[in-house]
């Protein structure tokens, strides 16, 4: 009788899941939340774009301040050491006219102390 009874459970149809309205508002919320997804996604990628693209603007401009601060302070710098070389070529200049001037005035000394020795 077991038997019997288990053959005639199994060839009864199971019933339906879900019925038809069931099943097109479980569509239509798998097919709504895909399209939140996708359009979240997408945003998140044009968001991901503009911030590229305004990162790669200001590190070129960044980049272009810097390089014109550096040409700046090596023209500075430049202009400096020339001024510096000048001023040392005229320190010089001086320099060995001031020996050349003792060197003279030494040596009238040292001739007015020989007409004293004389005398």
């Amino acid at each position: 009788d077991t038997i019997a009874a288990t053959m005639a459970t199994l060839s009864l149809k199971p019933g339906p899941r879900f019925m038809l309205p069931d099943w097109y508002l479980n569509n239509n919320q798998i097919t709504f939340n895909a399209e939140r997804q996708c359009s979240a996604a997408h945003e998140i990628r044009q968001e991901g774009r503009i911030l590229r693209n305004e990162t790669n603007n200001q590190t070129k401009w960044d980049e272009q301040d810097n390089r014109t601060r550096l040409e700046d302070r090596i023209d500075s710098v430049d202009k400096w050491r020339e001024a510096l070389a000048k001023c040392l070529i005229d320190v010089d200049c001086e320099i060995d006219a001031l020996t050349q001037m003792k060197e003279e005035a030494e040596r009238a000394l040292q001739a007015t102390n020989l007409n004293l020795d004389v005398a």
